[in-house]
C-alpha cells in the first residue's frame, strides 16, 4: 500500500465530489463563480467548521474546478505578518504566469487554520512563549482588503479569529459554515474506498467506524488505513483495540479540565477545542457541578457563572447574536474553574439527568405533540395554542365522564396512546379499553367511492328499448301540488 494518507490520496477533485454541506458546499460554488465575472465586493471567505468535515479538500476542489492555482500557508508555516505580506499578499496584488509559461492564471490563497495564529504568548505554567505569527492577523486583513486574487481561510474555532480586533473579518469576508458530516455520508466513504483498496470488511465494521469517527471524515479514513496497514480484512477485534472517537469521551474530558484547572487559559482552550454549542456545555456544567464542587462558597460562585452564561445564551437566541458565544463559553470554563477555591472532590462525572429524561419520555412527548394538533385542528387553532389552552380542559372532561371521553376519542380518531396521555394513565390500563371500544361507533366512516362501471351490451339495449316505449302522460294535478322553489 502507498505510504500517502488516504485523506489526501482520496481527496475531491471538484466540488460535485465532495460528500456532504450541500448548501455550504453551494454557497462556496457561487462565490468562486463570481471571480469570472470581476473582482466581487467580498475577495475572501471563511470556511468555519469542526475538524474533518470537509472544509480544505472544498477549497482545493473548488480550485481544481476553476483552474486556478493554489498558493497555501498552513499551521505548519510561519505565518508572522512579514511572512504573510511576503506570500499571501504579494500572490494577491501580482498575476503570475502558470508553472509551464503560457498565460497569467488566477490564484486561490488558501490561508488553512487560520484561527491558530499565535501572535500572543501562553500565560499557563510550564508552556512556553510563541510569538511566531505576531502581526498576521493583521497582515490577513490587509490581505483581505487589497487583494486581487481570490482569498480562502479555514477554522475550526470562528470565535477565536473574530473576536476583538477581528470582528473586522466578518464584514470583508464572506462566512461559509460547515457542520458535523452524518454516519451515513462517512459510512459511504469508507465502502468506497474500501471497495478500491480490495480490503475485506463487513458491513457492521464499518458502521462502528464511521459511528466512532463522530462527524470526522479524516478520522474515519486514518482509522481505516491503520486497521488496513498490511492487511487484506479489518474486523470487530481490530475496532476495538483501535478504540472510539468518542463525543461523550470528549466531553468528559473537557469537564475535567474545567473543574480540575487552577488557570484561565486551560479551561477555555479546552471548550473551544470540543467544539459544541455552549447551551450543551452549560447542561453538562450545570448537573455535574455539585458533584465535584462541595463547598456551598465554590458552588454559589460558579452557579452565578452559569447563570450569568445562560442569561448570554438566551440573548444569543433572541437576538441572533452569536458574537456572545465566546463570552458564554468563557464564563463556562475559566469562569467556573476559578470560582473554586477548594479542591474537587473527585467524583465521578455522569451524563446528564436532564437529556436522560428527555431520552426517556421522548414517547410521551410525541404522543403529546400529536394530541394537542388533533385538538387544535377540531377548534380551529394552532397546535402551540391548543397544548396551552385547551388540553388541560378536554383533560379534565374526560377524567370525570367515561362516555364523553369514548365520544371525544371517537371524533377526534385517538390513539391508545393519544387516549392515554389525556387521561393520565398507561395504554395497557383496562377502563382505556374499555374506552377505546366505546369509542368506535363515534368514529368517522370512511367515505366509500363506487366507481361506475359501463353498462354492458345486454344492458344498453334494454334501455334503448325502454326509450322507444312513449311515456306516459304528465298528471298535471300532481305537478300542481308540487312546491315550487319560492315556497320553501
Amino acid at each position: 500500500m502507498s505510504n500517502l494518507p488516504w485523506s489526501e490520496k482520496y481527496r475531491p477533485r471538484t466540488l460535485a465530489d465532495v460528500k456532504g454541506n450541500p448548501h455550504a458546499v453551494a454557497q462556496l460554488r457561487a462565490w468562486g463563480s463570481a471571480w469570472a465575472r470581476g473582482i466581487p465586493d467580498q475577495r475572501g471567505v471563511i470556511l468555519a467548521g469542526p475538524a474533518g468535515c470537509g472544509k480544505t479538500s472544498a477549497a482545493l476542489a473548488l480550485a481544481g474546478e476553476m483552474e486556478w492555482e493554489v498558493v497555501e500557508l498552513n499551521a505548519s508555516d510561519a505565518r508572522s505578518g512579514p511572512v504573510i505580506e511576503g506570500v499571501a499578499l504579494r500572490a494577491g496584488l501580482f498575476a503570475g504566469f502558470a508553472t509551464d509559461g503560457t498565460a497569467p492564471r488566477t490564484k486561490l490563497i488558501l490561508l488553512d487554520e487560520a484561527d491558530n495564529l499565535y501572535e500572543r504568548p501562553e500565560q499557563s505554567a510550564g508552556k512556553a512563549k510563541d510569538y511566531s505569527d505576531r502581526g498576521g492577523r493583521k497582515a490577513v486583513m490587509r490581505t483581505l482588503r487589497e487583494t486581487r486574487q481570490p482569498v480562502i481561510l479555514t477554522v475550526n474555532d470562528l470565535y477565536a479569529l473574530t473576536k476583538g480586533s477581528g470582528g473586522a473579518f466578518r464584514r470583508i469576508a464572506q462566512t461559509i459554515k460547515f457542520q458535523r458530516l452524518p454516519v451515513a455520508t462517512i459510512r459511504e466513504v469508507l465502502t468506497e474506498i474500501a471497495a478500491a483498496e480490495n480490503i475485506e470488511i463487513e458491513p457492521a465494521v464499518v458502521q462502528r467506524l464511521a459511528a466512532n469517527a463522530s462527524g470526522d471524515l479524516r478520522g474515519a479514513l486514518n482509522d481505516l488505513q491503520s486497521l488496513a496497514e498490511g492487511e487484506l480484512t479489518v474486523n470487530d477485534e481490530q475496532v476495538d483495540a483501535l478504540g472510539v472517537r468518542d463525543r461523550e469521551s470528549e466531553m468528559f474530558d473537557t469537564l475535567r479540565a474545567i473543574f480540575e484547572g487552577d488557570d484561565y487559559d486551560g479551561p477555555r482552550k479546552a471548550i473551544f477545542d470540543l467544539h459544541e454549542p455552549p447551551g450543551e456545555v452549560a447542561t453538562w456544567v450545570s448537573d455535574n457541578l455539585p458533584l465535584v464542587y462541595r463547598q456551598p462558597n465554590d458552588l454559589e460562585r460558579a452557579y452565578r457563572r452559569v447563570a450569568h452564561a445562560d442569561l448570554l445564551l438566551a440573548r444569543t437566541r433572541r437576538q441572533q447574536n452569536y458574537g456572545l458565544w465566546g463570552y458564554a463559553s468563557e464564563l463556562l470554563s475559566s469562569g467556573v474553574a476559578l470560582s473554586r477555591r477548594h479542591p474537587p472532590s473527585g467524583a465521578r462525572l455522569q451524563f446528564p439527568s436532564w437529556i436522560r429524561k428527555m431520552g426517556a419520555s421522548r414517547g410521551t412527548r410525541a404522543a403529546r405533540d400529536s394530541l394537542a394538533a388533533k385538538i387544535g385542528a377540531a377548534a380551529h387553532m394552532s397546535k402551540r395554542q391548543a397544548k396551552l389552552e385547551q388540553l388541560a380542559v378536554v383533560a379534565a372532561s374526560c377524567r370525570g365522564d367515561a362516555d364523553k371521553a369514548a365520544r371525544i376519542a371517537g371524533k377526534l380518531e385517538l390513539t391508545e396512546g393519544e387516549l392515554a396521555q389525556l387521561l393520565s394513565t398507561t395504554p395497557k390500563d383496562r377502563k382505556l379499553k374499555a374506552i377505546m371500544e366505546a369509542a368506535q361507533p363515534f368514529r368517522q366512516e370512511r367515505e366509500v367511492i363506487t366507481l361506475k362501471m359501463r353498462p354492458t351490451a345486454a344492458k344498453r339495449a334494454a334501455a334503448a328499448s325502454d326509450e322507444a316505449v312513449e311515456p306516459a302522460k304528465p298528471d298535471v294535478a300532481a305537478d300542481r301540488k308540487q312546491k315550487s322553489l319560492f315556497d320553501f
